[in-house]
C-alpha cells in the first residue's frame, strides 16, 4: 500500500473525557487519531485516576511515538512520569505524553492510566 509509513511513526489523539463515574473513579468519552501517514482512527476513551474529585477532561490530546500502525495505539496504558505539565504513559514499545485541560486537570489531576478501544 502506497503512502503509508514504512517504519515507527507519530500520531497525535484529540479527545474528550467528561462521562464520569464516580463507582469507577472513571470519565469516558471519544476522540480521533491521525497519524503522520494520513490514516485516522476514531476511538473511544477511559481514563483512571485516583482522587476525591471528579475526573473531567475538556479538551485532551495525547502524541505517541513508536506507532507502526494506528490500531497500534488500541489498548491500556499506565502512567509513568511527568514531563513538564505533560504526562508521560506507556504500552509496550509506544510512549505518549498526554495533556488535557479542565478544572481536574488545572488542579493538577493526572490520570492513573488510559484505555484506548476502537469505534
Amino acid at each position: 500500500m502506497s503512502g503509508f509509513a514504512a517504519g515507527p511513526m507519530t500520531c497525535e489523539l484529540v479527545f474528550t473525557a467528561g462521562n464520569w463515574s464516580m463507582h469507577h473513579r472513571t470519565a469516558r468519552g471519544a476522540g480521533e487519531l491521525r497519524c503522520a501517514d494520513g490514516r485516522t482512527l476514531p476511538v473511544r476513551v477511559s481514563v483512571k485516576a485516583n482522587g476525591g474529585d471528579t475526573l473531567r477532561i475538556d479538551a485532551g490530546a495525547a502524541s505517541f511515538s513508536g506507532v507502526e500502525d494506528p490500531r497500534d495505539v488500541i489498548g491500556a496504558y499506565v502512567a509513568n512520569g511527568q514531563v513538564g505539565s505533560d504526562l508521560a504513559m506507556r504500552k509496550g514499545a509506544i510512549a505518549l505524553r498526554i495533556t488535557g485541560s479542565g478544572d481536574w486537570w488545572q488542579q493538577g489531576g493526572r490520570p492513573d492510566s488510559l484505555v484506548i478501544a476502537a469505534r
